[in-house]
């Protein structure tokens, strides 16, 4: 049986969305972004994931797996996200 921790990181109003879940794994694994061993572009088009939360799509839900966890990111009505990484570690 894997030990699940979640783990809550709400990005910097300026931090685009990916590098927000870059360091938000990363932080999850304890692990320093620059050295982290996940890159993002292995599971997900940042460019495509930069661009989600504009005032066109606000109030959603975004769920996709992130090295060994599962990345959601929640956007409120103001199209602020929050980002859950949950760790299967």
């Amino acid at each position: 049986m894997r030990d699940t921790q979640e783990f809550f990181y709400e990005p910097n109003e300026d931090e685009p969305l990916s590098t927000a879940v870059v360091t938000a794994v990363a932080e999850a694994h304890h692990e320093d972004v620059i050295e982290q061993k996940w890159v993002i572009s292995d599971d997900i088009n940042a460019d495509a994931l930069d661009g989600l939360f504009q005032q066109n799509n606000l109030k959603m839900t975004l769920q996709f797996e992130a090295d060994s966890t599962t990345a959601t990111i929640v956007a409120d009505k103001n199209g602020n996200p929050v980002i859950k990484i949950e760790s299967h570690r």
